[in-house]
């Protein structure tokens, strides 16, 4: 089982070893640079265009950070393939394009549609977090127009005060709640990129469903040491933030390197307990039939032999029988000889000659005893 340290050790190790490896941040490093700093000069950016215009305060509020967002996912997603890459060492350097391979893909539709249905998934999970926290900004936003209108918070109704603790109490609750639910699934899902990208290499995509599913099995049991990795990691995030993302050059690859090296630690356990299962149930399919007629293989060895025994049993009453039915048949048809002082008696007389022969026979007896 590996530990959380030595993930880290091992990512320290592939960036301190690898060349150019600073390069592939430096696109994102910067737009990112550039964001934070439209985002705080905001106010002073709309002040020039047209009110006139309707679209440039929609597409500034929500169209270009939208555009933002869809880019930095996918440049994330070339840095953590390319990062995976160097882990296994099938790329030994880095360049700056390296940031951009994703859109050279002739999977790009596929990973687009895995990325969306991944981004969907975590908005349903992650619903009643959105609910408390729309509940709770409420609530402030609400307390604050009371306040504008009544001229001081003291002043502020009692009816509208139970209003807006409600909405703060709930909205809270439903804070704590959800961020339960959805760090959890949040977790579960943070291997689809990574299994995407084996699947696409080796062939094997059949929808962006069996993509998330596989990331939720490959992830049981290891949702804990995924948490303490990216928790080990805050205090650089921070740093990132102070810098307007500048720390950035040396974070995002240690970040990458550590997910890879992670991925290849769970698959690696993962397919160890993959190999353990199967040489237990040689016939994964189908576990549960295997013990089944094992179970049963002795009551049928047993009515087997008892079958055996008593067809034997037969057979040799059927010859027995079959011998004394030879003797008496021998007996009939082979009757024994009579002897010469034996007369034979002819069957075929009637009953008139049969007398005739015994009176004949006692006449002759005492001449010839005469004589």
């Amino acid at each position: 089982m590996f530990s959380i340290s030595q993930i880290r050790a091992q990512a320290r190790q592939t960036i301190n070893s690898t060349p150019g490896i600073f390069l592939l941040p430096i696109i994102p490093v910067a737009m990112t640079f550039i964001w934070t700093v439209f985002q705080y000069f905001r106010n002073d950016t709309l002040s020039y265009y047209d009110p006139a215009a309707p679209l440039a305060p929609l597409f500034s509020s929500f169209a270009f950070p939208l555009l933002y967002g869809l880019l930095m996912s996918f440049i994330s997603i070339s840095l953590a393939w390319t990062l995976l890459l160097v882990v296994r060492g099938i790329k030994k350097t880095t360049e700056l394009k390296d940031v951009f391979a994703i859109f050279n893909s002739p999977h790009l539709g596929k990973i687009f549609v895995t990325f969306l249905l991944k981004q969907f998934y975590l908005f349903l999970w992650g619903l009643i977090f959105y609910v408390g926290l729309g509940m709770f900004i409420f609530a402030m936003v609400l307390s604050f127009f009371f306040a504008l209108s009544a001229g001081s918070v003291d002043s502020i109704p009692d009816e509208s005060l139970a209003v807006i603790g409600f909405l703060v109490i709930f909205g809270l609750f439903a804070l704590i709640g959800g961020l339960v639910l959805f760090v959890p699934q949040y977790l579960a899902y943070s291997q689809v990129e990574y299994i995407l990208f084996d699947q696409l290499e080796k062939n094997e995509y059949f929808g962006a469903n069996a993509v998330i599913k596989a990331s939720r099995q490959m992830m049981k049991g290891y949702k804990g040491k995924r948490f303490v990795l990216d928790l080990s990691f805050l205090g650089w995030f921070i740093l990132t933030g102070i810098t307007f993302g500048l720390a950035g050059i040396y974070v995002w690859p240690y970040y990458y390197a550590a997910q890879a090296h992670f991925y290849e630690a769970i698959q690696a356990d993962f397919q160890a307990r993959q190999a353990a299962f199967f040489g237990q149930y040689p016939n994964p399919s189908a576990p549960a039939t295997e013990n089944f007629q094992t179970s049963e293989q002795p009551a049928t060895e047993t009515s087997a032999a008892s079958l055996k025994e008593d067809s034997q049993a037969f057979g040799q009453q059927e010859s027995e029988t079959n011998t004394s039915s030879q003797t008496v048949e021998g007996s009939v048809e082979s009757p024994v000889s009579p002897s010469n002082d034996q007369p034979v008696e002819n069957h075929s007389d009637t009953p008139e000659q049969a007398v005739e022969n015994k009176m004949d026979s006692a006449i002759d007896s005492p001449i010839d005893h005469q004589e």
